[in-house]
């Protein structure tokens, strides 16, 4: 079962100052994840909604 997880604006605007802006933007949504829902994985990124599944 796939649980959609809203990202934080805030992560856009400082994706958006760096050199590499995808790269960033997930390394961002990914440590966002790995802190307040641990127990998700990360499958995709679908416009500022983080798809994930159980670990």
């Amino acid at each position: 079962m796939m649980h959609r997880i809203p990202i934080p604006v805030e992560y856009l605007d400082i994706a958006r100052r760096s050199q590499n802006k995808s790269k960033v933007f997930r390394g961002y949504v990914e440590g966002y994840l790995a802190k307040s829902y641990p127990e998700f994985r990360l499958v995709r990124i679908e416009k500022m909604t983080a798809i994930c599944e159980l670990k």
